[in-house]
C-alpha cells in the first residue's frame, strides 16, 4: 500500500512536518517518496543544482532518525504552494499518497482552510497531513492506528486500508464511529419529544453496523470497536489525540478517481491532533 508517496516541502513549519510524516510512512511501508519544492529559475539567485542540493541537504537532516528510508527523489516546482504541481506528479507518477503539512504561517484561518481543502478535493490518490508541529513531537513509531466508521464503499475502504496498515506496522486498529446529529440540526431539535429516542434508535444502528463491517475484516492485528455519542466530526478529532494516524474515506470522482472531501473529512482534518490520511473509494486493498 502506498508504494509512491508525493511531499510538497518547504523550509517552514508546514514543509518539515510533511516530510517527516511522508519519511515516516515510507519508511515502515518500504515505499519511494518524491519530494517537490519550489524553485523558479527565473526569479531564483541560484543555479537548480545548488537549490536541489540545498533542499536535499534540509531534508537529510530531518529524516536521519528514521530507519529504513529509500534515498528521495527531487523535484522542482515553480509555485511556493504548489496545490497544482503536487496534483499533476502524482497523476504522472501514478503516486498512492500525496502528503502535505496543516501549517502555513501567516496565513487567515480561511485561506489556510481553503488552501488545505483544495489540495485534498481533486487529488487523484489519497491524501495525508501532517498536524502542525508534527515534526517537533515524538518520533517513536505509529503504532495505533484509528479510523472513522462509515457504513458506505469508501468507509469500507478506509476501515480495510486502516486494518493492512495496522497489520503491517505490528499496531492495533480503533474503529470509531460517532453516533449525533451534527450541530446545526440538533440545535434546532433541541426542543423535541422525539430527540432521545431518534438519538438511541442511531446509536443503536450505528453500533450495529459497525460491528457488521468490522466483521468483515481479516488480518492479524488487534481490532478495538467503539461507538460514542456525538457529532462524528467531534467525535474523531476528541480520539485523535490518542492515535498515531487516524484514516478517513471520502468519496471519489472521475477516471481517475479523484478525491471529493466531505464536511465531516474536512472539519477533521483541519482539527486533528494527529495526521490525516484521507483514502477515496476505489483506492486498491493489497491486504
Amino acid at each position: 500500500m502506498f508504494e509512491k508517496i508525493v511531499v510538497g516541502y518547504a523550509s517552514d513549519q508546514a514543509g518539515r512536518d510533511a516530510v517527516t510524516l511522508a519519511a515516516r510512512l515510507a519508511a515502515a511501508l518500504s515505499s519511494q517518496v518524491t519530494v517537490v519544492y519550489p524553485y523558479h529559475p527565473l526569479l531564483a539567485s541560484v543555479p537548480g543544482e545548488e537549490a536541489e542540493e540545498y533542499v536535499r541537504g534540509e531534508v537529510q537532516a530531518l529524516v536521519a532518525g528514521i530507519e529504513g528510508l529509500a534515498a528521495p527523489t527531487y523535484h522542482w516546482s515553480p509555485s511556493p504552494w504548489p496545490i497544482h504541481a503536487l496534483h499533476e506528479l502524482a497523476s504522472y507518477e501514478k503516486a498512492d499518497l500525496i502528503v502535505f503539512g496543516a501549517a502555513r504561517e501567516g496565513l487567515a484561518d480561511h485561506l489556510h482552510v481553503s488552501l488545505m481543502e483544495r489540495m485534498v478535493h481533486g487529488a487523484p490518490c489519497a491524501v495525508g497531513v501532517a498536524p502542525a508541529g508534527y515534526a517537533d513531537g515524538d518520533s517513536g513509531e505509529a503504532r495505533r492506528i484509528g479510523v472513522g466508521f462509515s457504513d458506505s464503499e469508501e468507509g469500507r475502504t478506509a476501515i480495510h486500508l486502516a486494518g493492512e496498515l495496522a497489520e503491517i506496522v505490528a499496531g492495533e486498529l480503533e474503529v470509531i464511529a460517532g453516533s449525533g446529529l451534527s450541530p446545526a440540526l440538533a440545535s434546532y431539535a433541541f426542543s423535541s419529544p422525539s430527540l432521545p429516542a431518534v438519538e438511541d434508535e442511531m446509536y443503536a444502528e450505528t453500533k450495529a453496523n459497525l460491528e457488521r463491517v468490522a466483521g468483515e475484516l481479516g488480518g492479524g492485528a488487534p481490532v478495538h470497536l467503539e461507538t460514542i455519542r456525538g457529532d462524528p466530526s467531534g467525535v474523531l478529532i476528541e480520539r485523535s489525540s490518542n492515535l498515531d494516524i487516524l484514516m478517513l474515506g471520502s468519496r471519489a470522482y472521475g477516471p481517475l478517481r479523484h478525491v471529493l472531501l466531505g464536511s465531516v473529512s474536512a472539519r477533521v482534518m483541519r482539527e486533528a491532533h494527529c495526521p490525516v490520511l484521507v483514502v477515496p473509494r476505489g483506492t486498491p486493498q493489497h491486504g
